[in-house]
């Protein structure tokens, strides 16, 4: 009985082992699958730029200091929301701190105050209280001694809440003096995107005059539809694992009621029309945001693209299986990574306007199967 106990112990410890391994080259596996992906889509960015010429490469730098400028002001704007959230939450402990101190004192000087009554005399205990100077006060010993033995329990809850007091107060005051500097931090980096924004409106604006850069930016975006096609090609095969894939509800049973990344914008461009007359028609639609611009996952999925793209600027794919894959252009900073795995309504981006956009939109698009799809078939109003 010992000796097959025994070889069942080893028995167990070796398929640990051999479960150990596979997870490992598994996960070294899909590693290189990122990296490879990863370079794949390097390569055809650069050959994308290389097509664009100056005018890319001029609109590129730009998105860059617009991206940079708009992540610093996102990265500042969670700081004073938490700072906010806690400041808030100290000020409200402060005024129930000294609610319940004054219930207390006016509690225990009501019990002073009948103490006094019963015994015939005026309490120490009640006219230190009142804000009087107990050493001042004639008293008898008996009286006192009854009455903080009575009062012994809240005596202690007020000591304790007069220390909480002291304690939040201070708090409170370092976190607003944290408060006032990311506040200025804030405006300078609400300095800075404005800035970056209007020098990259002040391209656009220049290029719409030049009928040379007019015709530059025709053949760019005919560059970026074959390559955006090519990258979505090459998507397609691989990296997603099959168990994470299958963890959530299937995509395709959810169509007609996904929610669309912005949700309280409105679509400016309809799939299928033309940005202008020559130009290719929408293969997606165009949102431009109302109360907030950060753009959200419609379904669980895994990143397969976070760069910038030609003129299509920041933009982002998520890869929802079952051929279905979303895209997300012209942002101004990209909150993911290639490879990374994200559940319907988290955040991915913010809406801007990098790339071929002079104003503030997100591109969004969806693909069957490598086919373009009319996303109002998809998401629900």
């Amino acid at each position: 009985m010992l000796r097959l106990m025994l070889c069942l112990l080893v028995m167990g410890i070796s398929l640990a082992a051999v479960t150990d391994v596979r997870a490992s080259d598994d996960a070294r596996q899909r590693l290189a699958e990122v990296k490879k992906q990863k370079q794949q889509a390097l390569e055809l960015r650069q050959r994308l730029e290389r097509k664009l010429g100056r005018l890319g490469r001029e609109v590129r730098e730009l998105d860059r200091r617009l991206a940079a400028a708009s992540l610093a002001l996102h990265e500042v704007e969670l700081k004073y929301r938490r700072l906010s959230e806690q400041v808030r939450q100290l000020q409200q402990r402060q005024r129930q701190l000294q609610q319940e101190i004054g219930r207390l004192r006016a509690l225990l000087l009501e019990e002073a105050a009948a103490a006094w009554k019963r015994a015939g005399h005026y309490s120490a205990w009640q006219m230190w209280l009142g804000g009087t100077d107990i050493r001042d006060i004639p008293h008898r010993r008996y009286l006192l001694h009854r009455v903080m033995r009575a009062q012994q329990e809240d005596r202690l809850r007020l000591q304790g809440m007069l220390v909480e007091l002291g304690q939040t107060e201070e708090q409170l005051r370092a976190r607003q003096s944290e408060l006032a500097s990311i506040l200025e931090q804030r405006r300078q980096a609400e300095r800075d995107v404005r800035e970056q924004r209007a020098a990259k409106a002040s391209l656009m604006q220049r290029l719409q005059r030049d009928v040379k850069a007019q015709k530059a930016r025709e053949a760019m975006l005919a560059n970026q539809e074959k390559a955006l096609l090519e990258l979505i090609q090459g998507i397609r095969r691989g990296l997603m694992s099959p168990e994470r894939r299958q963890a959530g509800r299937p995509v395709r049973k959810l169509k007609g009621r996904l929610p669309w990344p912005l949700p309280s914008g409105h679509i400016v461009a309809s799939f299928g029309s033309r940005p202008a007359p020559g130009l290719p028609r929408l293969a997606g639609v165009e949102l431009a945001p109302r109360k907030t611009r950060e753009v959200r996952a419609i379904a669980s999925g895994q990143v397969r693209y976070a760069d910038w793209f030609g003129g299509y600027g920041l933009m982002l794919i998520v890869d929802h299986g079952d051929g279905v894959i979303s895209v997300y252009a012209h942002n101004d900073a990209l909150y993911r990574e290639v490879g990374d795995w994200v559940e319907q309504g988290e955040p991915l981006a913010l809406a801007g306007s990098t790339g071929w956009s002079s104003r503030v939109r997100l591109y969004f698009e969806l693909r069957d199967n490598g086919r373009p799809v009319n996303p109002k078939l998809w998401c629900r109003r």
